[in-house]
């Protein structure tokens, strides 16, 4: 009985694997038969169809990588030119005050006990442009091109201003720029720390290795300033002779 129970599953399991076996010859016999049966000449055009679609691929892979790489170099560019231009900007932003500043620098401290005129404070300022200041400040008020430093006079006493702003004491002067150039710029022997000097005046000038300077709260408009375009030079010609 133990051997008819497993004769009968071992049976099914031969059936099995003949019938599977049977369709796979059967499916290889057919490949190979299809691949015989085509002619030569029908062989030979379809690996030429194949070829040409395996070139023709090619060519636009040749073709995509080009405009990849032009387009990249667009891209990079339009980087470069972004960049250039934002560096520009910088400059100008700078020059006109529109952003505030930090560096290294000097702190020109005066008080109310020296007898300073409002052109001392434009001197000092010349003197600080001609010794490489990058930006400077008084009392926090951004000096640009367009800066006026004058006085104020009541019935008491006169008072220095910038811009319209009386300065109250202390005056502080701050400058980013060479502390050790900026200096010597006001110390230069007959400059104006020593014409100060003569009239009792002694700005305390102090080394800082980082100040900031604020951004100018009077930024100009312009309304009739236009990019000023040189004239065509008139080619010249050659005057012809007549003959008589």
């Amino acid at each position: 009985m133990a051997k008819q129970r497993w004769a009968i599953p071992i049976t099914f399991v031969f059936i099995i694997m003949g019938i599977l076996l049977s369709l796979q010859f059967q499916a290889q016999n057919r490949i190979s038969s299809e691949l015989s049966m085509q002619r030569t000449e029908n062989l030979i055009a379809m690996v030429r169809d194949l070829s040409e679609k395996r070139q023709k691929l090619a060519a636009e892979i040749l073709d995509l990588n080009s405009k990849l790489r032009t387009q990249m170099q667009s891209d990079q560019d339009e980087r470069k030119l972004f960049n250039s231009l934002n560096e520009e900007l910088i400059k100008v932003q700078t020059v006109t005050g529109k952003t505030p500043l930090e560096g290294p620098g000097l702190n020109i401290y005066i008080d109310q006990t020296m007898p300073i005129l409002y052109v001392d404070i434009i001197h000092i300022v010349n003197e600080l442009w001609a010794a490489g200041a990058e930006a400077i400040s008084i009392n926090n008020f951004r000096v640009t091109q367009d800066t006026s430093v004058f006085y104020a006079e009541n019935e008491h006493s006169m008072s220095i201003t910038v811009d319209n702003n009386v300065l109250t004491y202390p005056i502080s002067v701050k400058v980013i720029g060479d502390p050790n150039n900026l200096e010597k710029g006001l110390t230069i022997p007959g400059g104006i720390m020593d014409n100060l000097s003569l009239y009792k005046a002694y700005p305390v000038l102090s080394k800082v290795e980082s100040l900031t300077i604020p951004a100018s709260s009077n930024i100009s408009e312009f309304y009739f300033l236009n990019e000023y375009k040189p004239p065509e030079k008139p080619v010249a010609t050659t005057p012809t002779t007549q003959q008589s």
